[in-house]
């Protein structure tokens, strides 16, 4: 589950955010709220829909059966127009794969760099972090 504060996953059998603190018995109170308001309103929605499409649908084929005629002329006109439109899709997604698979190859080398230079420098900080903390115990302890 998600934080609904920050978006943030929580760990495991985490009761509070890592990131912004929220209780997640906050959270799910919360999340429970909202689906049954959600669910409501969806209801009361579809009822409304269903209604809505009783009273439209007779009005709605009276007007197809008179465009029909029409509808046919257009898709005839179009249908050249379609087939001109795939090929340049493809051409156009053929033109970009090559960037595409750069533009991967280039965070993946950035994701790497990156990873190589952070990891030591917080390996340096969690030794050095465990050194205060062990001279502040012995210095606790030698304080009578």
């Amino acid at each position: 589950m998600n934080c609904t504060r920050c978006g943030t996953e929580f760990p495991s059998g985490g009761v509070y955010c890592p990131v912004c603190g929220a209780r997640r018995s906050e959270l799910d109170r919360f999340v429970t709220e909202a689906r049954d308001a959600a669910k409501k309103a969806i209801s009361a929605s579809v009822t409304a829909l269903d209604r809505a499409a009783d009273e439209v649908q007779p009005m709605v084929e009276r007007v197809l059966t008179a465009l029909q005629p029409a509808m046919d002329g257009i898709g005839k006109a179009v249908e050249p127009l379609a087939g001109v439109t795939a090929r340049a899709t493809k051409e156009v997604a053929s033109a970009f794969k090559p960037v595409a698979d750069e533009t991967v190859r280039v965070a993946r080398n950035v994701a790497n760099r990156t990873a190589a230079t952070v990891i030591p420098a917080f390996g340096k900080v969690a030794e050095r972090t465990q050194a205060a903390a062990r001279r502040i115990r012995d210095v606790a302890r030698r304080r009578p």
